[in-house]
């Protein structure tokens, strides 16, 4: 036998022996952070739990995404494909990590987005599977869209739910799961008030705030080209009300787009003038420049519409309009090297975070009730409806944060360590179901 045959024979053996977690994730490429939610997980599996073999069940791994994540995790496997009605992957590769998997993991995201992958396995297999860092919204699925509420109004609205509102299909899925990990407390109130009967269901911060990407080399060279200088600039994130997805995928209207675009068209111009106002206010303030940059694809548009309709012409000089889209690991050193991040959308402030960098969120009401998490973290002085304020507040917040820096990062390492024991507490969970059903396959091969 050649030492080559020989080497490969012990490389699978050791694989085989290795707890595996299969990751099921990566739902789409048009958002930085439902990027983020895949690399956030992995990085956490790796600290958490060094010995297991992860494998990346992926969604979508286009736009460059795949290269991204082997730059990250060069030893991580990567599969795709779906479940036949047979129970088995449609493809070799699949069907090996499924007949590997000691563990199946549904990673965040805004629902139990894989659902049908999860009655999949449940069909095929007695393995234990758990659902980590997602949102369930009751009130998301309308008929209608509306221009939403308050966090408070939407409390309010889940406890109005009958106690027989969850599907039939969906409790099913949690009640097989070992655990369900719910990414903002409205969620975990909601599956509470539903009496759904799961051994664990608890909250833990969206997985991407384990999310460490880096892309120096092309952050730094997008700083050095427009005068954007480590630690003196602001980045800012501005998004519609509602995402018109039929655009980015190319679907046509439909009454409920419709609605959804008029609302977005009736608030988009009051949203960006309070963002405007405090950009300019930062500019004239503090003296330092200001990046408009995007989480998803639509919004590199949208920071154009800010640039130029909303930023005065005095301090228009000032301000670095980015005309493409990116990948989370430039975003995220980017991000990293701002003075301050403020957003409207949801994961760059995670990002930020978890990096270290101050940051200001802006909740539209249209929201899902993932603006939970913000509170739920104990993000208060920097989160803001933004029905519920005018613009001079988020002003004074900012400025706050320009003029005593230090306490600012005293916060946001607060805010993290907070986020930090709850991801251990909730990784441990984990790696003993995990480590329960590895014992229970070595034992039976």
């Amino acid at each position: 036998m050649s030492s080559k045959v020989q080497n490969n024979i012990e490389a699978k053996s050791s694989e085989a022996t290795r707890p595996c977690v299969l990751l099921r994730s990566s739902w789409q490429t048009v958002n930085i952070g439902d990027i983020g939610h895949s690399p956030g997980v992995i990085t956490l599996l790796e600290k958490h739990i060094p010995e297991a073999r992860i494998v990346l069940w992926a969604g979508n791994v286009d736009r460059g995404v795949r290269e991204m994540l082997l730059r990250r995790f060069p030893d991580l496997e990567i599969v795709q494909g779906q479940m036949g009605p047979d129970g088995r992957g449609d493809n070799e590769d699949l069907e090996r990590a499924l007949e590997e998997a000691d563990l199946l993991l549904h990673g965040s995201g805004p629902s139990v987005v894989a659902q049908d992958d999860l009655e999949d396995w449940i069909k095929r297999t007695d393995k234990p599977f758990g659902i980590y860092g997602v949102t369930i919204d009751p009130l998301a699925i309308r008929t209608q869209p509306d221009e939403g509420g308050s966090l408070q109004d939407q409390r309010d609205a889940v406890r109005a739910l009958p106690a027989d509102h969850i599907s039939a299909d969906l409790r099913a899925v949690l009640e097989k799961s070992q655990f369900v990990y719910c990414r903002d407390s409205l969620t975990l109130e909601y599956l509470q008030l539903q009496k759904v009967n799961c051994p664990c269901i608890e909250f833990a911060p969206d997985g991407a705030f384990g999310c460490d990407l880096h892309d120096d080399a092309s952050a730094d060279a997008f700083m050095s080209k427009h005068g954007l200088k480590t630690g003196e600039f602001l980045s800012v994130i501005p998004r519609l009300r509602y995402t018109p997805y039929h655009e980015i995928h190319h679907q046509p209207q439909t009454p409920v787009t419709r609605e959804r675009g008029r609302i977005s068209d009736k608030y988009v111009d009051t949203d960006l003038s309070k963002m405007g106002a405090t950009i300019t206010a930062w500019i004239e303030k503090t003296g330092m420049p200001v990046l408009l940059c995007p989480e998803m694809t639509y919004q590199v548009e949208v920071a154009k519409r800010l640039y130029d309709e909303h930023i005065p012409a005095e301090v228009k000089d000032k301000v670095v309009w980015r005309p493409d889209y990116w990948l989370p690991d430039e975003a995220c050193s980017t991000y990293e090297r701002s003075h301050t991040v403020l957003s409207l959308d949801n994961h760059s402030p995670i990002f930020a975070l978890a990096l270290g960098t101050p940051t200001i969120f802006l909740r539209h009401p249209t929201d899902t009730t993932k603006g939970w998490m913000w509170p739920d973290i104990g993000m208060d002085e920097w989160f803001f409806e933004i029905d519920l304020c005018e613009g001079p507040e988020i002003t004074e917040a900012l400025l706050r944060i320009a003029e005593d820096r230090p306490a600012a990062l005293e916060t946001v390492e607060r805010l993290m360590k907070g986020v930090r024991a709850q991801q251990a507490s909730t990784m441990a969970k984990v790696r003993e179901s995990l480590e329960a059903a590895h014992a229970a396959r070595v034992g039976t091969v």
